[in-house]
C-alpha cells in the first residue's frame, strides 16, 4: 500500500463520515453510526463493561471514546478501499458497496458507493503531473478530523440551582425532592449529536400487533386524552453505590392502561413490546405491566426536553431505565417476548429497582470541626415498597443510630433523610441502610451494577479536627 493510497483514503473517510452525518438527519441510515453500535455491542458484555467503566467511570467519557474509536476503525478501512480502487479500478465499487451495505443497508450503500467512485474519478483526474500543495491537505485532513469529532464533546449540563425545601433547606448539599430537569441524569445507547430530535418533525404512536382497533395517536392527540401525573424516580441500572445516575421528578402523560383500553388487547396477547425513534428495542409481559405505567409528555410542568425523551418516553415505576424508553414510537401486543437492547448484552431482564441509600452530605475526604453539628443526609428509594427506617452508622457499620427519614411525594418518590451529628475529633467512617417495611434490610454485599444493579452500602470516609 503507498503512502498516497493512505491520504486519499483518510480523507475520503473523512468526507464521506461529514457528508453522511449531514444525509442522517435527511433520514439516511449512517454506516458509521451502525459500525459504533456492533463496537458498543461488546462493551455491554460484562466483562468488558466493568473493565472500561472501571477505567473511564460511569459518565460520557467512555461511550465518547468508543464513538471516537468507530471514528478511527472507519478511516482506517479507507486505504484499503483506495488500494484495490488503484489495483482492481472501478470493480473496487464491488468491495465499497458490500462494506457500505453491510454497515447501513443498501439504500445508504448505493449512495455513499456512488460518492466513492466519485471520489475516484476526482483522484484520477488529479493523479496527472500537478504540484500538489501537501501543507493545504493536510490541514484540510485535520480540519475534517474536527469536524467529525466535534459532535462528540457536547456542553456541560447547567448548573440550574433548586432550593431544598422546608425544614431541610438548613441541609446544603442534600438533594431536593424534586430534580429539575435540567439536573435529572442523561443515559443514551447513542453517541453525542446522534439522539433522536423530533421538535418540529411529525410525530405518532402506534399501538399494533394483537389489538381489536389499531391507533395511531398524535403528540396533540395524546395531549387531549385525560392526563395522569406520577411523582416518579428514575434510575439506571448502571448506577454505582453512591451514583448520581438516579433523579425524582413530577411526570405528566396519559396513563397506559387507559390507551391499551381503547386498543383492545385482544386474549391471546401476552407481552407488550415497545420501539423508540433510535431503534431501541424493550419488551414487559403484560401480567406484570404496573397500573401506574405511563406515556409521559412533560416533566415538572414543562414539555421534556429531546435528551429526555421529547415528544414522549414511557415510564414503568420500580423498573430501572433500561426498560423506560425515551422517544418511543410504536407499542405492539405480541404473543412472544422480545429480548430488549441491553438484556442482549448481559444485563438483568426484569430489571427491578433494589433497594438502595446514598449519603449526599458530608461529601467524601470531608473535614469537619469537632463538637460543631453537622447532618449526615442523603436520600433513599426501594423501587415502590414501602421503606420503615433509615440508619446511619459512624463506626463502619459496628453500630447503627436511626435518621429522620422525610415522608416521600408519592409510591414512587425517593425520600430524604438526616441524622444531626456532632462528633470530637477523628476519623470516622460513615455508612448508611435503609430498612423495608417488614424488617428488610437493604443487601449489604457489594456487587458491581452488571448484571441486576449495584448492592451495597454507601460507605464515606470523614476527618474532624
Amino acid at each position: 500500500m503507498r503512502r498516497g493510497d493512505v491520504g486519499w483514503g483518510v480523507l475520503v473517510g473523512v468526507g464521506l463520515a461529514a457528508l453522511g452525518f449531514l444525509l442522517y438527519q435527511w433520514g439516511l441510515s449512517y454506516p458509521l453510526l451502525n459500525l459504533y453500535a456492533q463496537m458498543t455491542f461488546w462493551l455491554g458484555v460484562p466483562a468488558v463493561f466493568n473493565l472500561v467503566h472501571s477505567v473511564f467511570g460511569y459518565g460520557e467519557l467512555g461511550k465518547n471514546l468508543a464513538f471516537m474509536g468507530a471514528v478511527g476503525v472507519w478511516l482506517a478501512l479507507h486505504p484499503f478501499l483506495a488500494w484495490a480502487f488503484r489495483r482492481l479500478g472501478w470493480a473496487a465499487l464491488v468491495l465499497g458497496f458490500a462494506l457500505y451495505a453491510l454497515l447501513g443497508g443498501w439504500l445508504a450503500g448505493l449512495v455513499y458507493t456512488a460518492l466513492l467512485g466519485l471520489a475516484g474519478w476526482g483522484r484520477g483526474r488529479l493523479a496527472r503531473p500537478v504540484l500538489e500543495d501537501r501543507a493545504r491537505r493536510k490541514t484540510l485532513m485535520a480540519l475534517g478530523l474536527l469536524a467529525v469529532g466535534a459532535g462528540v464533546w457536547r456542553g456541560v449540563r447547567a448548573q440550574a440551582q433548586n432550593a431544598v425545601r422546608i425544614v431541610w433547606e438548613k441541609i446544603a448539599g442534600l438533594s431536593s425532592e424534586i430534580t429539575p430537569q435540567e439536573k435529572l441524569y442523561y443515559v443514551s445507547k447513542n453517541p453525542a449529536l446522534f439522539d433522536p430530535n423530533l421538535k418540529g418533525k411529525p410525530y405518532s404512536l402506534e399501538f399494533v400487533g394483537l389489538v381489536a382497533k389499531p391507533l395511531k395517536l398524535s403528540l396533540e392527540e395524546l395531549k387531549s386524552l385525560p392526563a395522569s401525573d406520577l411523582t416518579n424516580t428514575l434510575t439506571c441500572i448502571s448506577n454505582p453505590v453512591g451514583g448520581d445516575l438516579i433523579g425524582c421528578a413530577r411526570w405528566t402523560g396519559v396513563s397506559l392502561k387507559t390507551l391499551l383500553d381503547r386498543a383492545g388487547v385482544k386474549p391471546e396477547a401476552k407481552w407488550l413490546v415497545w420501539e423508540a425513534a433510535d431503534g431501541y428495542r424493550e419488551s414487559l409481559a403484560l401480567a406484570e405491566l404496573p397500573p401506574e405505567a405511563l406515556i409521559a409528555y412533560a416533566i415538572n410542568g414543562e414539555a421534556l426536553e429531546p435528551r429526555h425523551g421529547y415528544p414522549t418516553r414511557l415510564l414503568l415505576p420500580g423498573r430501572y431505565g433500561m426498560k423506560q424508553p425515551k422517544w418511543i414510537t410504536r407499542i405492539t401486543l405480541s404473543e412472544k417476548e422480545e429480548i430488549g437492547y441491553w438484556a442482549q448484552r448481559g444485563w438483568s431482564k426484569s430489571a427491578l429497582i433494589r433497594t438502595m441509600s446514598r449519603i449526599d452530605v458530608p461529601g467524601a475526604g470531608a473535614r469537619l470541626r469537632a463538637g460543631e453539628e453537622v447532618f449526615i443526609a442523603g436520600v433513599t428509594y426501594a423501587g415502590g415498597r414501602a421503606l420503615e427506617r433509615v440508619e446511619v452508622s459512624s463506626d463502619g457499620g459496628k453500630t447503627w443510630q436511626k435518621a429522620e427519614l422525610k415522608p416521600p411525594q408519592g409510591k414512587f418518590a425517593w425520600q430524604l433523610w438526616a441524622l444531626p451529628w456532632r462528633p470530637m475529633a477523628g476519623e470516622y467512617t460513615l455508612q448508611v441502610r435503609a430498612v423495608e417495611v417488614g424488617e428488610k434490610v437493604q443487601d449489604a454485599t457489594r456487587r458491581e451494577p452488571l448484571p441486576d444493579g449495584a448492592t451495597g452500602y454507601h460507605t464515606v470516609r470523614v476527618r474532624v479536627g
